[in-house]
């Protein structure tokens, strides 16, 4: 059992680390698809990396040491198909007609190791058909190419790390990890006989994505500043090129101007010619428009993005700019320097508990933006079945009563 437990807890170790990794990139995909985030969804696709891993791990773990396999003579491949049945029937013994020999023959290597790379895959049938809606036809390649890309990882010797495979390449195994993945497919509808179907939980992701909630204009933030940012440092290090930066404050002077110029560029020319676009809202397919859903003018976008980038946010570099200038200049002058800093800082403190206060309440807005009246509307047009053939319905029901109309006008 501990030959088990080991990939099994070495799976949970670095399960959350992967899924870190994983987050962000299917927050924004879920975001752009569906405009919300379910949280069945969500159990379902980590439960499916969680399986991924536990089976990577229980085709390759525990490792040998690798003095042990520089020393090993085996075969490292084996491509008869059935060898490992016809071992088993040859061997065992296990008698059809005697039940007192079954509990036996299921302690003998050559039996539960067939059983065990059926049951491996059995699950991924499962995810297959129920969650990513494969046919049969794509289950059973999917299952293969699951099954052989085990024994590549075997066949390369841990991707080089051994100095030759410390596993079989068996033909076998592609046999029945396929067959397992196929079990899956068939027992499906037993699983998730208490699930939702994925039809399902796609109609309502797409019910709760015509609403902008605060996480998803958070997402759309984030990534806006990440783009300003990137704009700025590359902006920065062009100027540094080409002019001569001295002094501490000419650096942060430069970069604020960097700053000015990627906001301006960013936040305000591009959502002009875009209607209500930037790179973060288009990332989770949000636009502004005003209050009649109709485009913003020019200088709303203006008055709605420039005194959060270019003034709330910068407050951490103005102290710093305070900072440098509070030790130049008399000090019958540094008390002004001094109140300034504080009152910078009360803003500051004052405008981060509004914005967390906004993650909790999605209709929440900023004193600056209610002053342009702009609001994010979601840009997720709904794909579901029901959707498409509702409004197949909707337009034959038009066109018959256009054809009424024009019959009734001759």
């Amino acid at each position: 059992m501990s030959v088990y437990l080991i990939p099994i807890t070495a799976a949970m170790l670095i399960f959350p680390f992967l899924a870190a990794l994983f987050t962000i990139p299917y927050i924004i995909v879920q975001y752009r698809r569906y405009g919300s985030i379910l949280f069945l969804r969500v159990l379902i696709i980590y439960s499916f990396i969680f399986y991924l891993l536990c089976a990577y791990f229980l085709v390759s773990l525990p490792l040998p040491p690798i003095e042990e396999v520089q020393h090993y003579t085996k075969p490292i491949m084996q491509l008869i198909p059935f060898k490992s049945l016809m071992e088993f029937t040859t061997s065992t013994s296990l008698v059809w007609n005697d039940p007192a020999t079954y509990l036996t023959a299921f302690n003998e290597p050559s039996l539960y190791l067939i059983i065990f790379n059926v049951l491996l895959t059995v699950p991924f049938g499962v995810y297959l058909r129920y969650y990513f809606q494969y046919s049969w036809k794509k289950t059973l390649l999917g299952s293969f190419m699951l099954s052989l890309s085990f024994e590549c990882l075997q066949l390369s010797a841990l991707f080089g790390i051994y100095p030759r495979p410390y596993r079989l390449f068996d033909v076998d195994d592609l046999i029945t990890n396929s067959f397992g993945g196929m079990c899956g497919y068939v027992l499906t509808p037993i699983f998730v006989h208490f699930l939702p179907t994925r039809s399902k939980l796609d109609e309502e992701a797409f019910q709760k994505g015509q609403q902008v909630t605060s996480m998803r204009r958070v997402v759309a933030f984030f990534s806006d500043v990440l783009f300003i940012l990137i704009a700025s440092f590359l902006l920065y290090y062009v100027c540094t090129k080409y002019f001569t930066i001295a002094t501490f404050l000419q650096t942060l002077l430069v970069f604020y101007g960097c700053l000015v110029c990627s906001v301006t560029l960013l936040l305000f020319i591009l959502p002009i010619f875009t209607k209500g676009w930037t790179f973060g809202k288009a990332l989770v397919k949000i636009k502004l428009v005003n209050e009649e859903d109709e485009r913003p003018k020019w200088y709303q976008y203006f008055l709605h993005f420039f005194p959060l980038y270019l003034f709330i946010l910068p407050i951490p570099l103005m102290l710093l700019m305070l900072f440098d200038i509070y030790f130049s200049i008399p000090s019958t002058y540094q008390i002004c320097i001094l109140a300034l800093a504080v009152l910078l800082c009360a803003f500051y403190l004052v405008s981060l508990k509004t914005g967390i206060h906004m993650l909790f309440h999605h209709n929440k807005t900023a004193y600056f933006e209610r002053l342009v009246k702009l609001k994010n509307h979601s840009m997720i047009q709904v794909t579901t079945k029901a959707a498409v053939q509702e409004t197949k319905i909707e337009t034959a029901n038009t066109e018959e009563v256009a054809e009424e109309n024009i019959e009734n006008t001759l």
